[in-house]
């Protein structure tokens, strides 16, 4: 046991708390809670460790604690310095794409559409679905169902109006409470009530039938299929119309996997699942996963774990009742996540054998670099097409996992146009003033895509403002493979002998590449095709940007349907677009 850790485990008692672990260069690499610091704290040097705890046991030197008032104060207090500190041994959710959403709203068009996070309080929100074309073909059928189209014409009804779907001109008297009788219908729709539409459809359908107009009749009958066959798509868990999510666990080796069945009003409409490094105990594990959870994802009426100890008190801290499944239905549920989480572990491990493991690969980049540290990694890539669209993005990696929260984007000023030296060392310089001036903190590795040339670039940017960050960059084969890393003299450091860190490095280069192609396709679309957007009546700039924002490229709007574009635009413009295209 280390002399630091000896002397600071005579401090403790049997307070709640937190306690902080520290490497030999003072950084945070995991927090932890406990109801009796001493007994919890302790546990970790005098007992033997397994797995990630026994690696992360070998890298504590030090460590720190805070004592507070109750159990709920260490909760709270632990998750707040996870999500500042971002510890390598604690768990934190992969950074991608969120669930899509129904989002009804009122105040402005479309009124209903498709989201992708959940912060404007004055909507309500539907789901999460599985995946767009499921929310897709929601919002097309309650334009079927509802009269949610916008009005086309400002002073007198539009076709849609004339079919059932507009509730005509906003300017018209009365069109606010109309419209939130509407919306009380789209709700009880979407929590699970169908009778009430599916009647007046069948009635309509008898009567557009006797009075002879079959279209209209074959209308609402297949409006009725659509209503049936989306319905049906549901796994119904509940008769009652519940929100609920429960939580399963599958533990193998040195990791565990979580999934989450998500239901809402009784269906059954996602399993979301995570597999993710497993270090202290299961219930540990278990309880910060779902604290993460609900950082990302809005909570339901309840939720159903399995048995474990502190259920109680995460009740408590995430403000929603928990619900211990010990028999019956609530048992089964948890066994089915179970089961799911069983087929997730597998396929990542299947990932892992090709990949390896993470954090072993982030320890062997920081001895052949011979650096401090590799919590933060930022890697910089430049993409032109001829000096045309010249752009820079930069992702960072956190702990080895992508933290899209600190992605960023540039567009190179014209002085450096198809100069790749320039271009790096611009970007460098005004991404490390921002820092310097608003007293951020600096990444432990700078990575740029690129060979020497594009590495003394960034080398001379960091210079000029007195900042010091290592500097490599990653050098390609003719496969266009990283096979090396070289440093700022020109001495090239091997990777390929090694699997494990040859797959996570890749991976990185891969990623900063997608970003900013991404970035210089969509820089050049907008370049090529605004001479064909600025022919479209009442598509301005803004407009033109949101669709360019959510489809990428004139393609995808071609593609897209009328209900679509919808979203996006107002229906006229989105017709005459269709046109045009």
């Amino acid at each position: 046991m280390k002399p630091k850790v000896s002397d600071k485990l005579k401090l403790l008692d049997e307070s709640p708390g937190v306690y902080i672990m520290k490497d030999q260069n003072d950084e945070i690499i995991y927090v932890g809670k406990a109801k009796k610091l001493i007994k919890r704290v302790t546990q970790y040097f005098t007992r033997p460790q397994e797995g990630k705890t026994a690696k992360m046991v070998a890298n504590v030197e030090d460590f720190d604690f805070i004592v507070t008032h109750s159990d709920k104060e260490a909760f709270l207090l632990e998750m707040n310095l996870i999500h500042k500190y971002l510890p390598r041994y604690n768990i934190r959710l992969k950074d991608g794409s969120s669930y899509p959403y129904i989002k009804i709203q009122k105040e402005q068009d479309p009124i209903v559409s498709i989201a992708r996070n959940c912060k404007n309080k004055k909507a309500s929100y539907f789901g999460p679905y599985p995946n767009s074309s499921s929310a897709y073909e929601m919002v097309t059928l309650l334009q079927r169902v509802f009269p949610l189209q916008e009005c086309s014409r400002p002073n007198r009804p539009c076709l849609y109006c004339e079919m059932g779907q507009c509730l005509g001109p906003r300017s018209e008297p009365g069109y606010q409470d109309k419209l939130e009788k509407v919306l009380k219908r789209v709700r009880i729709f979407m929590n699970g009530d169908v009778a009430e539409v599916k009647k007046d459809l069948t009635a309509r359908m008898q009567k557009y039938s006797d009075s002879l107009q079959f279209e209209n009749a074959l209308e609402c009958k297949k409006t009725l299929e659509s209503i049936d066959y989306v319905v049906k798509k549901q796994n119904i868990i509940y008769k009652q119309n519940i929100n609920r999510d429960v939580f399963s666990f599958h533990i193998m080796g040195d990791y565990i996997a979580f999934a989450t069945l998500v239901i809402r009003n009784g269906l059954l409409i996602n399993c979301i699942t995570n597999v993710i490094p497993l270090v202290g105990s299961n219930d540990e594990a278990l309880i910060e996963y779902i604290m993460e959870f609900y950082e990302k994802y809005p909570k339901p009426h309840d939720l159903i774990v399995p048995d474990f100890e502190d259920a109680s008190l995460l009740s408590e801290v995430i403000e929603c009742k928990v619900i211990i499944a010990k028999s019956g239905a609530n048992l089964k549920l948890v066994q089915m996540g179970a089961a799911n989480a069983i087929r997730a572990m597998e396929s990542e491990l299947a990932i892992q054998e090709a990949s390896g493991d993470v954090l072993e690969a982030l320890d062997k980049l920081k001895q052949r670099l011979k650096i401090e540290s590799t919590h933060n990694i930022e890697l910089i890539d430049n993409s032109h097409l001829h000096g045309e669209a010249n752009v820079s993005a930069v992702v960072v990696f956190t702990n080895g996992l992508p933290n899209k929260k600190l992605y960023r984007k540039y567009q190179v000023s014209d002085e450096h146009r198809g100069n790749d030296y320039g271009a790096m060392y611009g970007v460098i310089y005004r991404r490390y003033y921002r820092k310097l001036s608003e007293n951020q903190g600096y990444s432990d590795l700078l990575l740029v895509d690129g060979g020497l040339q594009q590495v003394h670039a960034a080398e001379a940017a960091l210079k000029e403002l007195m900042i010091q960050v290592p500097v490599f960059g990653l050098v390609k084969n003719d496969k266009h493979q990283t096979r090396a890393i070289v440093d700022t003299n020109g001495n090239e450091i091997e990777i390929s002998d090694d699997n494990t860190l040859f797959f996570m490095l890749t991976r990185m280069q891969d990623e900063v590449h997608r970003f900013v192609i991404t970035y210089h396709r969509n820089q050049r679309n907008k370049s090529l095709t605004s001479s064909i957007l600025d022919e479209i009546p009442g598509l301005g700039k803004k407009r033109q940007a949101v669709l360019l924002t959510n489809f990428g490229t004139i393609s995808k709007i071609k593609e897209a349907s009328l209900e679509e574009l919808r979203q996006y635009v107002p229906l006229n413009v989105a017709k005459t677009l269709k046109d045009k295209l």
